[in-house]
């Protein structure tokens, strides 16, 4: 279950930054001075091939992945590193995955994430099926 980290440093700018984390989930959300969420990362699977989704007002979705930095055991570990990632997930699975983890955090920031990742997959959807890259005839 997602619980919020209130002792949350800010970096002084004009959003406020807030923290939400679970065993094998962390939620970012900042917020403009009058509430409105503006951006947020979504981490899952954190422990092992953990995966970023990043949602801004302005550019919308990008996908990450995480090199933890980690290469050999004898090796010290590096910094790690987001990576764009090659393919889009499944933001439908994650959304239920992020829904099921949000039960104890406050209900107007759970369902905003929420909103975000269930609309994506059927704008996306819509998209593709009117778009071609083809004249019409």
């Amino acid at each position: 279950m997602l619980r919020e980290i209130t002792h949350l440093r800010q970096s002084g700018r004009s959003q406020v930054k807030r923290w939400f984390s679970s065993y094998d989930m962390d939620l970012f959300v900042w917020f403009q001075q009058d509430r409105m969420p503006v951006r947020f990362q979504l981490c899952y699977n954190k422990n092992s091939n953990e995966k970023i989704i990043s949602w801004n007002l302005h550019r919308g979705f990008h996908y990450y992945c995480v090199d933890c930095g980690e290469t050999l055991p004898d090796q010290y570990k590096m910094t790690p590193l987001l990576l764009h990632a090659n393919k889009q997930q499944d933001l439908t699975i994650i959304a239920h995955r992020f829904l099921a983890a949000s039960e104890n955090i406050d209900i107007a920031v759970a369902d905003f994430i929420y909103a975000r990742l269930m609309a994506y997959p059927v704008s996306m959807a819509h998209y593709s099926a009117t778009h071609t890259d083809h004249p019409a005839r």
